[in-house]
């Protein structure tokens, strides 16, 4: 009997246990719910805030690139305006230069006309008095040309007179003539000189060759021309080893 008491007196109070625990349970249970609702809400804001800065630092990002667009166009305006900028300096400049040449040239003509004006000229008298000037210059300038070219045909002439009646008697080139190689033909044994009758060059005259100071050969002109003459090589007159070579030199042989 007390067995069965004391079984029922457990059952309740376990029953009892059981109902507190229950309690605590539900409770708690109520409060993480509770919690869970709370933060689901604060999860769902945290969402769309974090929705909105993304949207935000989309268009934060698209306005960067259009200002960094913006800002290469205006810096390539800028640079495009400098350049203008400096060529209008520039410009201004050869104006200014221009100007002050043409003042100058102004000035330079005035005073120029004074002077007519003090010599009671007038502009056609100046005129024609520049064009006989001219014409005389001219006249003297071929007058000179004809006295020189018939001065190299009397020396060509006297050469060819001397080497007729007088046999080969050395003809003596001046002591300043020099000049280069400008062709060999080491076959036939004769060279193209760069001097000719133009300087002084005659038929029989004899110049010695060289090259870096080194005496390399001797030749005799042969034909001359006005700007160029044909010698060909002194015979045993040719350094052992050598031969004449274009570029080499020539200066007048001194007999």
């Amino acid at each position: 009997m007390y067995l069965r008491i004391a079984l029922i007196i457990a059952l309740v109070a376990g029953l009892a246990s059981v109902g507190v625990n229950y309690t605590k349970v539900k409770e708690k249970i109520e409060t993480l719910q509770s919690d869970l609702a709370t933060t689901t809400d604060n999860l769902n804001t945290t969402t769309r805030e974090l929705r909105e800065t993304s949207n935000t630092l989309r268009d934060t990002q698209e306005n960067l690139k259009n200002t960094t667009s913006d800002l290469v166009n205006t810096r390539a305006e800028l640079d495009q305006t400098i350049r203008q900028r400096d060529d209008l300096d520039k410009l201004a400049k050869q104006k200014m230069a221009q100007l002050e040449e043409t003042e100058k040239s102004l000035s330079d003509a005035n005073s120029k006309l004074s002077r007519w004006d003090a010599l009671r000229m007038e502009p056609g008298d100046v005129r024609q008095m520049q064009a006989d000037l001219r014409e005389a210059v001219n006249n003297n300038k071929a007058l000179l040309d004809e006295n020189d070219l018939l001065n190299r045909k009397v020396a060509r002439l006297q050469t060819d007179l001397n080497r007729y009646t007088k046999g080969d008697k050395a003809v003596v080139l001046p002591e300043e003539l020099k000049g280069k190689v400008t062709a060999v033909d080491p076959k036939w044994e004769f060279v193209v000189l760069d001097i000719g009758s133009n300087d002084n060059v005659e038929e029989q005259g004899e110049l010695l060759v060289s090259r870096d100071g080194k005496l390399i050969g001797r030749v005799k002109v042969v034909s001359v021309e006005p700007t160029y003459s044909v010698a060909s090589l002194v015979p045993g007159w040719l350094a052992d080893g050598e031969l004449i070579l274009e570029g080499d030199s020539v200066m007048a042989a001194k007999f």
